[in-house]
């Protein structure tokens, strides 16, 4: 069974086995949940890119210990390429791909978020989708039947998580109906 969870908080305070958090290769400095999370584990992030460990590159990922510092016990950090050639079609396969990820570290619970400010509601909607989109497909390759998984998406600015628990049961509505699974919201 797969459970979707829309949550109305910040990701760091949400407690599962992982939570996923992006990188791009031309932020910088760090911003963001990841920029948060550098912070927490004193500078890690960017000595890891300073060391020319981790670039940010697309589908690059790095599994890191969150060292008790948030209610998650790792870290699955994802490089989403430069911010300004994500196209739906790629955020799509991003997410679809960090599920296939989920899946190999037999993660059954985990975090993730939309997490981008200063956009519009419209840009906030398509982006939400193509994460909803990509998360949904990569679990119709995934046997469902097998276990449970439980995803736990977060947004803590009101108006925002409204949009984002519409855009997740009519996708998961669709997804319901296509592989004729079972989907908690």
């Amino acid at each position: 069974m797969l459970k979707i969870k829309a949550l109305s908080q910040e990701l760091l305070k949400t407690e599962t086995e992982l939570i996923v958090v992006s990188l791009f290769n031309d932020v910088i400095p760090i911003k963001g949940d990841a920029g948060y999370i550098d912070w927490l584990l004193n500078g890690q992030i960017s000595n890891l890119i300073k060391k020319k460990k981790v670039f940010g590159n697309f589908k690059e990922s790095v599994l890191l210990s969150s060292c008790n510092k948030i209610p998650s016990e790792k870290i699955l950090l994802v490089g989403f390429g430069k911010a300004s050639h994500l196209t739906s079609p790629k955020l799509s396969y991003i997410f679809s791909a960090i599920m296939d990820i989920i899946h190999r570290i037999k993660i059954k619970d985990f975090g993730i978020s939309v997490c981008i400010k200063g956009i519009s509601d419209s840009e906030y909607s398509r982006i939400a989708g193509d994460m909803i989109e990509g998360i949904l497909k990569g679990f119709g390759e995934i046997p469902l039947s097998k276990c449970d998984y439980t995803v736990k998406i977060t947004e803590e600015e009101k108006s925002r998580f409204l949009i984002l628990n519409r855009i997740i049961r009519n996708f998961v509505e669709n997804f319901k109906e296509k592989h004729n699974t079972v989907l908690e919201v």
